[in-house]
């Protein structure tokens, strides 16, 4: 009975354990779109991000602008949006064709502007809108 109720407390605190530890990630942007009045334009990455995911949320840390050599605070909280069936913890994906696992979030960077992050293995790509311009993202995940 011992055993049983050790056994079953190794679980629970594994399970625990893992459920709430975070993830730091590390982002180098590799490529940026800015469309404003009808024009696109295509230019490098100059941002390295940090993001820290845990549980349903998605913060990111700091922003080092590696061209003014800065770094730029941030606390924008994202939210995860886990009824999507390409979502990772529905594990609906496997099996559909074409479907991979990623996480989306939606996060309010500014008093004017939303964010949608979309995050895989490899990359992390965003989409920021608005009300003068529009920002497309993609930074390689390099932690």
């Amino acid at each position: 009975m011992k055993i049983i109720a050790f056994m079953s407390a190794l679980v629970l605190f594994l399970a625990c354990n893992v459920a709430f530890a975070g993830e730091t990630i590390s982002t180098q942007e590799t490529e940026n779109y800015f469309y404003s009045d009808g024009k696109m334009t295509r230019s490098e990455g100059q941002f390295e991000i940090t993001y820290y995911m845990e549980g349903d949320t998605i913060t990111r840390m700091s922003v080092y602008d590696f061209k003014k050599k800065e770094v730029i605070p941030d606390d924008t909280i994202y939210r995860i949006q886990r009824q999507l069936i390409s979502d990772p913890s529905k594990g609906l994906a496997d099996g559909i064709m074409d479907r991979k696992h990623v996480i989306r979030a939606i996060g309010q960077p500014g008093t004017d502007a939303m964010e949608i992050l979309m995050i895989d293995e490899t990359f992390i790509q965003s989409v920021k809108s608005t009300s003068d311009y529009f920002v497309i993202s993609r930074q390689k995940r390099i932690k």
